[in-house]
């Protein structure tokens, strides 16, 4: 792991589809230097084994927020796409941030795909995984632990 800024960079990628994704891991300022929590270290070891079809699975959830726009939108910015994993077409990952647990309030091991989208390029995306599973999708910092 490399330390920039305020947090660890593994050098080691996880993999989405055939995408490789850098983690970077929040400093946690309670532990030593140097030193990510049990919690933490689940989650990087659960991103780093999410399954072949892990864009499959979470397609619905990042397809539920890119309807929303549509919606808001209109068919003529946003296309209907006739398959839920056409959505991905739309995301450049940037990459997986495992957050600080300091008061261990979180007890499920999580991490966020932190994510540019073409429906939102202001506020990109954020897909949430608890558990090694994507369970909401919301722009970048408008979801909870």
């Amino acid at each position: 792991m490399i330390f920039e800024g305020d947090q660890w960079v593994l050098e080691r990628r996880a993999t989405l589809g055939n995408r490789p994704v850098p983690i970077c891991v929040e400093f946690e300022a309670t532990l030593p230097e140097g030193k990510i929590s049990a919690l933490q270290r689940e989650a990087v070891r659960q991103a780093l084994t999410l399954p072949h079809d892990v864009l499959h699975t979470a397609a619905p959830i990042v397809l539920q927020n890119y309807e929303m726009y549509r919606e808001a939108m209109g068919d003529e910015e946003l296309p209907p796409l006739s398959d839920p994993t056409q959505v991905w077409d739309e995301v450049t990952f940037s990459y997986l941030f495992v957050p600080a647990h300091p008061d261990h309030s979180l007890q499920i091991p999580s991490f966020m795909l932190r994510a540019e989208c073409s429906w939102d390029p202001e506020h990109g995306l954020e897909v949430r995984f608890r558990n090694g599973v994507a369970d909401a999708a919301s722009q970048q910092g408008d979801l909870g632990w």
